[in-house]
């Protein structure tokens, strides 16, 4: 049996390139196939059996999001059966994805949303095993078989976490981690400048840092944080005091601030 899989990729998250492969779908589905579908595809993929939700294969990038090393550690496994270690994590995400694949085993065709549109909207921003913030884009791909009877979907996820900017990061992390030092801290790591501090920063300082990453003058800050110039000269102050190196210029410590998946 042969059908037609449109495959959706993005890259560099402003390009849409498009490109239809024909398969042998056979029931179950042969391997060669799923490991064309999940292993060659340069972004976070997943398999699963339309009837019952549960994986048939998941990729290495996906599974590093579970904390996972093995496809073995998650194939057979549903949403829902994720949702339990998951459910701090993800929210209600496992609820979310069952919609999805709902909508795509009735429509028979992609669910897909332009990217930024997608983040904003519907918020699918969690946390990954390791408690980091992971922004992403997801899309669903209906893989039929020779009645077009839905088989399997082929989810694919878009890593967006650098596309966010500082201010969004950080309020990702202040609205996941309910203890405010917390969230400093795993913001702190994720931009990979925490182990340059030896006392935390609070979270008025944490502003001040994230706005004078992209404002030039204190007084742009102020203005921006609705606070006097001398209050941010001060916060900048404190900030200086905390690090175990000094810098000549904040905005040269700033500078080298980098948002990593």
């Amino acid at each position: 049996m042969y059908t037609s899989v449109m495959v959706i990729l993005w890259y560099n998250h402003t390009t849409l390139l498009k490109y239809s492969i024909s398969i042998m779908i056979n029931e179950p589905i042969n391997a060669s196939i799923v490991e064309m579908m999940i292993h060659n595809l340069p972004m976070h993929t997943i398999l699963k059996d339309a009837k019952s939700g549960k994986c048939l294969d998941i990729n290495t990038s996906h599974l590093a999001v579970y904390g996972l090393d093995n496809p073995s550690d998650l194939i057979g496994y549903t949403v829902w059966d994720v949702n339990n270690f998951m459910n701090k994590l993800w929210l209600d995400n496992a609820k979310q994805v069952e919609e999805f694949d709902a909508e795509v085993l009735y429509t028979k065709k992609p669910l897909i949303k332009p990217m930024r549109v997608w983040l904003n909207a519907s918020g699918k921003v969690w946390l990954n095993a390791s408690g980091k913030v992971w922004a992403h884009y997801m899309s669903k791909i209906p893989v039929t078989n020779s009645k077009n009877e839905v088989i399997a979907i082929l989810g694919s996820s878009q890593d967006l976490t650098a596309t966010l900017s500082l201010y969004e990061l950080y309020q990702h992390y202040c609205n996941f981690y309910q203890h405010k030092n917390t969230a400093i801290q795993m913001f702190l790591k994720h931009i990979n400048i925490y182990h340059q501090f030896h006392t935390l920063p609070t979270h008025a300082e944490i502003m001040v840092l994230i706005t004078k990453r992209s404002l030039l003058t204190n007084k742009n800050v102020a203005l921006k944080l609705n606070i006097t110039e001398g209050t941010v000269e001060n916060h900048i102050n404190k900030i200086n005091d905390k690090l175990y190196s000094k810098p000549t210029q904040l905005r040269d410590f700033l500078t080298n601030i980098r948002i990593t998946p």
